[in-house]
């Protein structure tokens, strides 16, 4: 009679898989001018610790929810198969890309490219950030919708947004509305 083995008594392997460093490139969405960012992080990174990143990287001091679409997959921060889930189980490699979403509210939209695969001597790093373009946007700012209104009210200055100004220019229209063919209607709240 042959013998037959358990498989859970089986030696478990005590020799972890070597780990490797995934070059990143991220370039958020929706966004102008561009901000992207390219960042090296071990491929033993967990889902939710990579949400970690990139709220230390944008320098965001609260912590939304994500949502990270992966070999026609969806993982969030909301679901039970997303803890545990490292990114060396998805087997990435170069020019791979994959999205991530940020803030499930205001839905800030990173294209993330893998741009090498290096595997590493022994020597792990959590994450570094080698390359940023263009600045973070702040957090809670009305995801990339309210970013762009607040990017043109600065660039507008003060006459945007200033009450004198704006009754001045409501004023100006008034007056010339004939010449410049529209018709103006005021209507006081009930």
């Amino acid at each position: 009679m042959a013998t037959e083995r358990c498989i859970l008594c089986a030696p478990m392997d005590t020799n972890p898989a070597p780990v490797n460093h995934i070059l990143l490139r991220g370039v958020l969405h929706h966004v102008n001018p561009l901000v992207a960012r390219v960042l090296c992080v071990p491929d033993d990174l967990e889902l939710t610790d990579l949400q970690d990143v990139f709220l230390a990287m944008l320098d965001w001091d609260y912590d939304p929810d994500f949502i990270i679409r992966i070999h026609a997959q969806e993982f969030n921060s909301f679901g039970r198969k997303t803890h545990g889930k490292q990114l060396r189980d998805f087997q990435l490699r170069r020019q791979e890309q994959f999205l991530y979403i940020c803030d499930t509210l205001d839905l800030w939209e990173w294209e993330l490219r893998v741009l090498d695969v290096e595997p590493v001597g022994g020597e792990t790093v959590d994450f570094v950030c080698l390359k940023e373009c263009g600045a973070a946007p702040p957090a809670m700012c009305g995801g990339p919708t309210g970013y762009r209104l607040m990017l043109k009210c600065q660039q507008a200055g003060p006459e945007l947004t200033d009450p004198v100004s704006i009754s001045a220019g409501v004023k100006l229209l008034a007056a010339n509305q004939d010449q410049l063919g529209i018709k103006l209607q005021f209507r006081h709240p009930a």
